[in-house]
């Protein structure tokens, strides 16, 4: 006698279409007894995607972080080393380059120090001129206090060899000079300038 498809050994089964229809199954472990439960090829499918926009997500949140970071620090360098060639064109003086050297220290410039040191060069250069006066730097050493995106102060020393009429032999002057830049399009231009003891 056949046995029905339904029942096998006793024991009813489960018919094709129902099995079609289950998303998990359970089963019983022969030596404890514990139901485990064994996920679907569905359920898995939708884990996986769910681990996977969770990677992306946090790949890039963390890979936005580093490149804010690189960012910030490629900023600041950039404001030191700004500062420290503003302070060195700002005490590089010299009789017979004078218009020279301060042009390239009003192409540096901007805001009220701009006028300020634009407004001085009439009564400056003459001075420099007849003193037949060389300032020169020979040493520079900067650090950054502050900055952020678009504002920076900075420290700078300088060593600088000076010379004039009166004494042919170079004088080491030492000065220690605070700037606060600005950012002006891609350009950091000191807008204020200060000797700090």
């Amino acid at each position: 006698m056949k046995t029905p498809a339904s029942v096998q050994n006793g024991e009813p089964m489960a018919e094709q279409e129902g099995d079609a229809q289950m998303t998990d199954a359970t089963t019983t472990d022969q030596r404890t007894g514990a139901r485990l439960w064994r996920p679907s090829a569905t359920a898995l499918w939708w884990l996986a995607a769910v681990l996977l926009v969770a990677a992306v997500a946090v790949g890039a949140t963390l890979g936005r972080a580093a490149w804010e970071a690189r960012a910030e620090a490629a900023n600041e360098a950039e404001a030191l080393a700004a500062g420290k060639q503003l302070a060195v064109n700002f005490v590089t003086m010299r009789a017979d380059s004078f218009d020279t050297d301060a042009a390239r220290v009003v192409a540096g410039a901007t805001g009220g120090f701009k006028k300020e040191y634009e407004s001085t060069l009439s009564q400056l250069k003459p001075v420099v001129v007849e003193n037949k006066t060389s300032s020169t730097v020979e040493r520079a050493e900067a650090s950054l206090v502050s900055a952020d995106g678009d504002s920076a102060r900075v420290l700078v020393g300088v060593v600088a060899p000076t010379t004039n009429a009166a004494t042919k032999t170079p004088q080491k002057k030492t000065y220690r000079l605070r700037l606060d830049l600005t950012k002006v399009g891609t350009e950091w231009k000191v807008n204020n300038l200060e000797f700090v003891s």
